[in-house]
């Protein structure tokens, strides 16, 4: 009995403990334990948008509170029961300690994939590749546990500024091996921000051109038109001219017509008036900068040069719109009997004989 006397005098003062202590200790344990999903969800619905139970639960924070009530409850009853200037130190490290950890988890919680986090970023970058967003989120995980763990170790006593130092020399060995990865992962973060193309745009960087099917923290991936998927590492396309077609406001469509000397210039000018007419007529022209004009007398015809823009995009429909065009173009000359020249060469033989 001594003993067990001696160690809680270790622990508590017993001079001053009393069975209303504990009594009180008890009921303050009890409160917050039985009250602790009640005050999570008080401290949720002022500081968030949840408002009904089942949004609530599922709020990242609410788990950590309830915790953290428990350990509030357990902290206050042991210091209602006048512990020791040892042990009360003992308990206030424990309970930052607990704060700590379930602070780091709840906003680790919160970047976790499937969060609101990632509904956002995915809402904000837009068509990017599922796996890149997943990776931010992961990344930005492990950032948070492992600062959040730091600061666990700071408050044990170790000096966290000697450990950094530690992880810094290896790390300069490692960094060097994988100077080309950070590279790349730094231009993804650029082609994140900037969004020069997004998944399914029409682009072209240097050579290769086709459709982007996968942007990685390594390579962004090109589907060309032969069907062939190149990956081109992302530190080369933000220092390459990228062409995205995909983001065209309207298409170019311009042609020369030239005409056979045959033709009048009455027939010239009534081809002209009705390649007007049709550019006016037609709904997908944009009916601005388009013209029909008499350019020059070429050495084999009288040549029309004809320019306008369609609004149509996409371009397997842009050609198939162009030839729509060209039919209706071929039918106006057919209906004015206008041939289109093409290039003569007059040949003159000499005979030398004689």
């Amino acid at each position: 009995m001594e003993r067990v006397k001696n160690i809680f005098s270790t622990f508590f003062d017993i001079n001053s403990f009393s069975i209303r202590n504990l009594i009180i200790a008890i009921v303050i344990l009890a409160i917050f334990f039985i009250f602790k999903g009640f005050l999570s969800g008080i401290i949720i619905k002022i500081f968030s948008k949840s408002k009904d139970k089942d949004s609530i639960r599922k709020n990242s924070f609410y788990n950590p509170l309830k915790l953290f009530f428990c350990s509030l409850g357990l902290y206050l009853a042991l210091t209602s029961l006048n512990p020791t200037e040892y042990f009360n130190s003992i308990i206030i490290k424990v309970f930052k300690l607990i704060i700590i950890l379930l602070a780091t988890y709840a906003i680790g919680k919160l970047v976790s994939p499937k969060s609101r986090f990632e509904k956002a970023l995915r809402k904000k970058m837009n068509k990017a590749n599922d796996g890149m967003i997943k990776t931010i989120c992961k990344t930005l995980k492990v950032v948070i546990y492992i600062s959040g763990s730091l600061i666990v170790i700071s408050e044990l006593g170790f000096n966290v500024s000697t450990l950094l130092a530690g992880i810094g020399i290896g790390g300069i060995a490692i960094a060097l091996a994988a100077q080309d990865t950070a590279s790349n992962i730094i231009a993804a973060l650029m082609i994140i921000l900037d969004k020069p193309f997004e998944i399914g745009d029409w682009i072209c960087v240097g050579t290769i051109e086709g459709s982007v099917e996968e942007v990685t923290f390594r390579s962004t991936r090109i589907r060309e038109t032969q069907n062939a998927v190149v990956s081109i590492p992302n530190s080369t396309i933000v220092n390459s001219n990228i062409t995205n077609w995909s983001r065209l406001q309207k298409r170019e469509i311009s042609m020369n017509l030239v005409l056979d000397f045959n033709t009048s210039l009455k027939t010239v000018a009534d081809v002209q008036n009705d390649i007007l007419i049709l550019i006016e007529q037609e709904e997908n022209i944009v009916k601005d900068g388009y013209y029909v004009k008499f350019d020059e007398i070429a050495a084999n015809g009288f040549d029309l040069k004809i320019f306008f823009y369609t609004s149509i995009i996409n371009y397997i429909d842009y050609l198939t719109y162009l030839d729509s065009i060209n039919f209706k173009i071929m039918s106006i000359l057919q209906k004015h009997k206008c041939n289109l020249a093409y290039d003569t060469k007059t040949l003159y033989l000499r005979n030398d004989k004689k």
